[in-house]
């Protein structure tokens, strides 16, 4: 099974995004968008993980967070990935908290490191993924679109948990189910 660990996002804040992804659509470019439900912040992505090795995973992932308490995310901003010419993601970002999530995710990279697993090759930036650019069509009126929510707001979240998340690829797109929670 396809593994991530991940913050999950609370209804209000999904809400809030899902309104900032529908007034973007408008851009008409060649986007592939985050359905609400599947809204999330990855911490580490774990691939190919066989049925068996799946308890390793539970117990690696409490042993990385062990320690951290729960702390608050204020879910601000949007922009895309890279911010020059050609960028491939759209994002919401944030602007309190991402210290912590970058603490936690580097806590969970190195323990997945250690047991055999794939190091990430980028720097962890805290933020929500909204959408995957396809190709350039109509991509500078996005981002003028996305200038206009440079400051926005989407909610504030109290992190108590992180959740080991299942990944499933259809043609229709993936669907995401917990298999694990681990309070922090």
């Amino acid at each position: 099974m396809r593994l991530f660990i991940a913050v999950e996002l609370p209804d209000e804040v999904k809400r809030k995004i899902s309104e900032l992804i529908d007034q973007l659509k408008v851009a008409d470019a060649g986007i592939k968008w985050v359905e609400a439900v599947n809204l999330h912040m990855t911490l580490k992505f774990l691939g190919w993980v066989g049925d068996q090795k799946a308890e390793a995973v539970f117990d690696l992932v409490n042993q990385a967070i062990t320690g951290t308490g729960s702390f608050p995310v204020r879910f601000e901003s949007a922009g895309t990935f890279p911010a020059g010419q050609s960028p491939r993601v759209i994002w919401v970002g944030v602007s309190e908290g991402g210290d912590q999530l970058k603490s936690l995710a580097e806590s969970l990279e190195q323990a997945f490191s250690r047991a055999g697993y794939r190091s990430e090759e980028r720097a962890f930036s805290s933020h929500v993924t909204i959408g995957r650019i396809k190709n350039n069509e109509g991509v500078d009126k996005l981002k003028e679109k996305i200038d206009g929510f440079r400051a926005a707001y989407f909610g504030t979240a109290l992190i108590n948990s992180i959740a080991v998340m299942k990944s499933a690829l259809t043609p229709k797109g993936p669907i995401y189910e917990k298999i694990k929670e681990v309070k922090l």
